[in-house]
């Protein structure tokens, strides 16, 4: 059998990795979700009004893209923090492997 025992996880990388989640969690919401929504409704018309129409659904919601971002990395650096001081109090985790 082997061990491994996981005793630190590093806080750069899980805010990074939770930020870049947040980020694309926010180009859904802001991005992805308006266009559906405007083909689903109908309401494209012509090509040029189309295009109009989700130029201005994206970019009224592009803020939300940067909050999810920076909300997701905030979080991932807390949780990696509040993490670390349970593994360091509980010495580790290990996991046991065949």
């Amino acid at each position: 059998m082997k061990k491994m025992t996981i005793t630190k996880i590093n806080v750069s990388s899980a805010a990074n990795f939770l930020g870049l989640l947040g980020v694309a969690t926010g180009a859904i919401k802001g991005v992805v979700l308006p266009v559906l929504a405007l083909i689903g409704a109908g309401a494209l018309g012509d090509v040029d009004g189309g295009i109009d129409k989700i130029s201005a659904a994206v970019s009224t919601d592009l803020g939300s893209i940067a909050a999810f971002g920076i909300g997701g990395w905030v979080g991932g650096a807390v949780y990696a923090w509040i993490a670390n001081w349970v593994l360091h109090f509980t010495k580790g985790l290990t996991i046991e492997t065949k």
